[in-house]
């Protein structure tokens, strides 16, 4: 079979199909959830383009790093590395659109900085982040990030399929675009990671944001290259890719899951510690509410137990069914941990919210009157008062419960169908899950990906013949755990 891909007219068949999957999924959401269908469609769309945009960032982050590295094991499926950038020509642009559409309000994920820029400035911090945050600074930035992304993956893509690389003058230009791209990468990866996620909630930060959306979409990028690796064969491709070769790709997936482990307890950990307002009402947000609980430690067993259970053994992480299962569920349970990040703050049913912190102040009004009633009895005969004033706030409370008992009964099965017994605090309702409108989408953004991954695929030769490590590669036959 010849080494150059052949994007089939069945295969773009297919990924057309999904992607109007994914476009019924988006119908689908905006239809079925009247009461937030804006925020909801386009939590979908913000995760769904910043995801598989991470994934083709990384990619283009593999081949610099195992060039600076000098590195010669990953030769065979560089280009599979470079071909995920092909996300990036249309991921990094939607993601500037968002902000913008966000910033004229045709959408309500980013209300928060909004009520940033036209709140009082009263401290230092604020004024910071009005600063940091100003529409122009702010949407240019974004439109930076865009640039950069797709310019490096054009001029990478086409310098690396160079005949001449043997030439030792191109070998150091190879090194010297390499490490420019490491340090492009490393600036706009992290300020991308809060002008894009962390500002969704604007009140709230982490300093080590970016490096763990860096382990996510790391791991995610591992697991689609296992993958992709894994179906080329399949199809005749890539004949010199092996089991260790693979073996190699599951060791950094294993690797970047531990990675990304650590990450997740580390900001967990010391947010908690510190127990600063600002840093714990992240977590106060998500472990009030039992859906988001459940997604939380869901993303934490799915992205670290199955790892450390299954991939730690050598043979599996050679076993093309075991790797490749292993790495079809850990591209979902990363996506789980981004939804956990982008749809919470923006599906806020912030109108219920306000009820139940008015409810539990009136809870405060009736047990501070009951206690200053047996206060009162106890320390003088004149209670008349006393009971006349607790009298009248029990009549307040029965007049606000009967205002509210429609709305009591619905609330008694909280946000997405969870029971709430007689007696518990109330469940601030937030209409974000993973539903079949959220699976439809992601499968239309894969779907997506998938076209421009195959479409960049088919331009060049799949293995880099000219490629000065390529037989150091070809030679690889025994790896270790």
């Amino acid at each position: 079979m010849t080494d150059n891909f052949e994007f089939t007219d069945k295969l773009k068949k297919n990924l057309f199909i999904m992607m109007g999957i994914g476009l019924l999924g988006l119908v689908y959401v905006f239809l079925l959830y009247p009461e937030n269908s804006h925020a909801r469609l386009w939590s979908n769309i913000l995760a769904n383009t910043y995801y598989f945009t991470g994934i083709g960032l990384f990619g283009m982050f593999a081949v610099a790093a195992g060039t600076l590295a000098y590195g010669g094991w990953h030769i065979l499926v560089k280009r599979i590395f470079l071909s995920l950038s092909g996300f990036l020509r249309i991921g990094g642009f939607i993601l500037a659109g968002i902000v913008v559409l966000g910033l004229l309000n045709v959408h309500t994920l980013y209300d928060g900085v909004k009520h940033i820029l036209h709140e009082p400035v009263v401290t230092p911090n604020h004024t910071t982040k009005v600063i940091f945050f100003a529409p122009v600074f702010w949407v240019s930035r974004v439109f930076v990030y865009a640039g950069l992304w797709l310019g490096f993956s054009w001029y990478m893509n086409k310098f690396f399929a160079r005949t001449d690389q043997t030439d030792p003058k191109v070998y150091k230009q190879s090194k010297l675009l390499a490490a420019a791209f490491i340090v492009m990468f490393a600036l706009t990866e992290s300020a991308a990671s809060w002008d894009l996620i962390m500002s969704l909630d604007p009140h709230w930060y982490s300093t080590l944001f970016g490096w763990y959306n860096f382990a996510s979409y790391g791991c995610a990028a591992w697991a689609m290259t296992i993958l992709l690796v894994i179906y080329l064969k399949s199809l005749g491709y890539l004949p010199k890719v092996n089991e260790n070769h693979v073996h190699d790709l599951g060791k950094l997936l294993f690797g970047f899951s531990i990675f990304w482990t650590y990450l997740w307890f580390d900001q967990f950990m010391l947010q908690w510690y510190a127990n600063i307002p600002e840093e714990t009402s992240f977590w106060v947000k998500r472990f009030g509410h039992g859906y988001f609980k459940f997604t939380i430690f869901l993303a934490l067993i799915v992205n670290f137990v199955f790892p450390l259970v299954f991939l730690i053994k050598r043979g599996n992480k050679r076993n093309f069914k075991i790797i490749g299962f292993g790495s079809a569920l850990l591209i979902f349970g990363h996506y789980v941990d981004f939804f956990n990040y982008t749809f919470v703050e923006p599906n806020w049913n912030h109108e219920l919210d306000h009820k139940h912190h008015a409810k539990v102040e009136t809870e405060k009004v009736v047990l501070y009157a009951a206690n200053e009633e047996h206060h009162t009895t106890a320390t003088t005969t004149d209670a008349t008062p006393a009971h006349d004033n607790t009298e009248a706030v029990a009549t307040e409370v029965k007049h606000e419960e009967a205002k509210h008992e429609g709305e009591s009964h619905a609330h008694e099965t909280g946000a997405e169908g969870e029971h709430v017994g007689h007696g518990e605090a109330e469940v601030v309702a937030n209409y974000a899950s993973i539903n079949i409108g959220e699976v439809l989408v992601f499968i239309g953004f894969l779907g997506a990906f998938l076209f421009l991954f195959f479409r960049n695929l088919a331009k060049r030769p799949i293995t880099p013949e000219n490629d000065p490590y390529l037989k150091e590669c070809e030679r690889i036959t025994v790896t270790y755990s």
